[in-house]
């Protein structure tokens, strides 16, 4: 039995044809997609790992922009500016909602840097309500980079003396300071004396996430379209043959 093929010419089966091919096209981009997330994760991952083991940074260190000493420790000395405190918005903890507190740790009269002391309830995100020690602390912490805004998000204002800012602006806060801040900020793991009432922030992700599979999958179906559409018109040549040839006498 000849397979007629002539069907897929038509213009529903063109449409089909592009339709699928645009669908398989598709499934490739989202899975090379996905596994480019999964190798940037993994990439990051190592960079947290490997940096958090790096000797412990000093105050100076902090002042020098280099985007290399993200996520690696320091150790610094200084008293809490409590009148510069500042809140972090919808920042949340164990799928809570609350704020970020984030406090100038002033070492001297002309500069400071600034720390994230913690995770707070929306209940208590007052900057008023919150105390502080007034004498000297020693902190170590995790350094961070200074968070902008990207191609959307909330929008901070740009002049005036905010009290609450969308992320963790380090420029922006510089404004309405006295003195220097670093160019990067510092998230608090422990001082002494300690901080009461602000839970630690979570330390940055080390999981792979589910990349990987996402990626498997998209793969997955390319390959069944890439397989199964042939076999549909296969089916449907078939069919067409065997109507063409009719009811066979006896």
């Amino acid at each position: 039995m000849q397979l007629m093929y002539s069907f897929v010419r038509e213009p529903k089966w063109i449409a089909g044809h592009v339709l699928t091919l645009m669908l398989l096209i598709a499934f490739v981009c989202a899975g090379v997609w996905q596994f480019g997330r999964h190798q940037e994760r993994s990439e990051r991952n190592d960079t947290v790992l490997d940096r958090s083991n790096d000797e412990v940074l000093a105050e100076d260190d902090l002042f020098v922009s280099n985007s290399d000493i993200e996520f690696r420790l320091v150790q610094l000395k200084g008293r809490w500016s409590s009148d510069d405190a500042v809140l972090i918005r919808n920042r949340s903890h164990q799928e809570v909602a609350g704020c970020h507190l984030a406090v100038p740790l002033v070492r001297d009269v002309s500069r400071a840097i600034l720390v994230t002391v913690g995770w707070l309830p929306q209940s208590s995100c007052n900057v008023e309500e919150f105390e502080l020690p007034t004498e000297q602390v020693s902190v170590t912490g995790r350094v961070r980079l200074s968070q902008k805004r990207g191609a959307i998000g909330a929008r901070d204002a740009s002049t005036g003396v905010l009290n609450s800012l969308a992320r963790t602006d380090v420029g922006r806060i510089d404004q309405q300071v006295p003195y220097l801040l670093a160019p990067v900020y510092v998230e608090l793991i422990s001082s002494q004396p300690s901080v009461v009432d602000a839970f630690p922030v979570e330390p940055p992700p080390t999981h792979l996430g589910p990349h990987l599979g996402y990626a498997v999958q998209w793969f997955l179906f390319f390959a069944v379209g890439i397989v199964g559409y042939p076999l549909v018109l296969r089916r449907h040549a078939r069919k067409g043959a065997a109507e063409n040839l009719g009811p066979v006498d006896d």
